[in-house]
């Protein structure tokens, strides 16, 4: 015999008895008014059949829906999820870090705990999705997967790049855009050609937004060879792509002037002091620069800077003045930021990592203050720690010990706080010299110091079998 009550039925009363029939009265359903005792009140009886009913159907199995293909793309990265004791270190960095510079400092703990082959917790992802987001080179399967969780659906780049663990030529078009520039960035530092060759091979099949991306890795290696194409982008049908296409060839034509370009910035530097000095025979610390820049107005200041130093190399610089390329690091003022900056692109364009942490070694070197500011763009260039033998030198000069002095004697709560001097330096640490550098935060109070030392505790816990690596440095 059919049961009068179905499970829709059951779901409805269920309903009511839980909310209350105050708030949500109960309707007797056809089906059950002739088994109902006439002239009482239908709640109690209604209560029992659907409790029997309950009893000898059982309630009814929860609607579950599919597990996206996403979510268990999450749990099959093969990487080993961070050490408990890394893990602590890192949630700590992410309450004590200053939010007006955790956008720095966060995404260069994720480039030490992948470069120790780790990967965060699942549990930690929604905390760290911005930095994962900005810090595109270094997501694994894990952190490309819970984006796609996360992302809207109209986001359609998301969901790619979840079928294969590493990017390659034969899959590289499944990436999201990120990943398929650094892909083709990293090509052309080792073979030009098939670098742009990748990008014609599906150029017309693009959206702008991703043909712009690709353009943009052609600076990886530009040369003459890549102006039949860039010439003929000339009517492509994105204004943005051919505003990038017409500055890459603008580049082309600045390197074909390479030997008078380079003559004129190697004028900037001048020796300055004694008679051997003026003839080479004197100390390079002797050194000044000097940018020809009187009369002409910030633009135009600027726009010279990038022609004479934009794409240009410092071991080239250095040889055409004449002396090592700390003694040109060391010559450049605090003012010209902008110029070291432009070196160490090149630098990193070429793929030169260990020139790019040489650069920012030289420079702290010879640096006469550290702050914040200054060193928030240098550690985010950063693919990799200091030397050990740099990083001694950093810890022990006075420059650092009057950095740490400066918060330690501050007397207003604002003064106390780390502006990024010190978070960011912990950053630039190798594992080696951490001991030594938390030694250096001796002076100040645990608020100052809270961040920097969450941020080396990381370190500390990480594994140490590739200690030197962060995502995206080659070896």
């Amino acid at each position: 015999m059919a049961s009068a009550i179905d499970p829709q039925i059951h779901a409805r009363l269920r309903q009511s008895f839980l909310l209350g029939l105050v708030r949500q009265p109960l309707t007797v359903p056809s089906e059950l008014a002739e088994l109902l005792p006439q002239g009482r009140e239908p709640a109690l009886p209604l209560l029992t059949l659907i409790a029997q009913w309950q009893r000898f159907a059982g309630a009814p199995s929860p609607v579950i829906d599919p597990v996206p293909d996403a979510a268990q793309r999450l749990h099959q990265d093969a990487r080993p999820i961070l050490p408990e004791p890394a893990r602590r270190a890192l949630k700590g960095l992410v309450r004590s870090v200053e939010k007006t510079i955790a956008s720095t400092v966060m995404p260069l703990a994720l480039r030490r705990i992948h470069g120790a082959g780790c990967r965060p917790h699942p549990f930690d992802l929604p905390d760290l999705a911005a930095y994962i987001k900005a810090e595109a080179e270094g997501q694994g399967l894990a952190e490309r997967a819970f984006l796609a969780l996360i992302a809207s659906d109209s986001d359609e780049d998301a969901a790619k790049g979840l079928f294969f663990e590493r990017i390659t030529a034969d899959n590289w078009t499944t990436f999201p855009k990120a990943q398929r520039r650094a892909f083709v960035a990293g090509m052309r530092r080792t073979d030009a050609a098939a670098g742009r060759a990748l990008i014609e091979s599906v150029w017309k099949s693009e959206p702008a937004p991703v043909r712009g991306a690709l353009l943009d890795a052609l600076v990886v290696g530009l040369g003459p060879e890549d102006k039949p194409f860039l010439e003929s982008l000339g009517s492509d049908r994105a204004d943005s792509v051919k505003q990038i296409a017409a500055q890459l060839l603008t580049r082309i034509a600045d390197r074909e002037e390479h030997g008078t370009r380079l003559a004129e910035a190697a004028r900037c530097f001048k020796r300055a002091g004694s008679l051997l000095a003026k003839i080479g025979l004197g100390s390079a610390s002797t050194l000044t620069f000097t940018l020809p820049i009187d009369g002409l107005k910030w633009q135009e200041a600027e726009a010279l800077r990038e022609r004479l130093f934009g794409g240009l190399q410092l071991s080239a610089l250095a040889a055409a003045v004449g002396v090592p390329p700390e003694a040109l690091i060391a010559a450049l003022p605090p003012r010209e930021h902008r110029v070291l900056m432009l070196l160490m692109d090149a630098a990193a364009a070429e793929g030169d990592d260990d020139l790019v942490m040489h650069i920012i070694g030289a420079h702290l070197d010879a640096s006469d203050s550290l702050h914040g500011y200054a060193l928030m763009p240098l550690a985010a260039k950063a693919r990799r720690p200091l030397a050990p033998a740099t990083a001694e030198r950093v810890i022990a000069s006075s420059a650092w010990q009057k950095a740490v002095k400066d918060i330690a004697d501050a007397t207003t709560p604002a003064a106390q706080k780390d502006d990024g001097r010190l978070v960011l330096m912990a950053a630039l640490m190798p594992h080696a010299m951490m001991p030594a550098f938390v030694a250096s935060l001796a002076p100040l109070s645990p608020a100052s110091a809270r961040a920097a030392r969450d941020f080396a505790a990381l370190v500390l816990a990480l594994p140490t079998a590739a200690p030197h690596m962060m995502p995206g440095a080659r070896p």
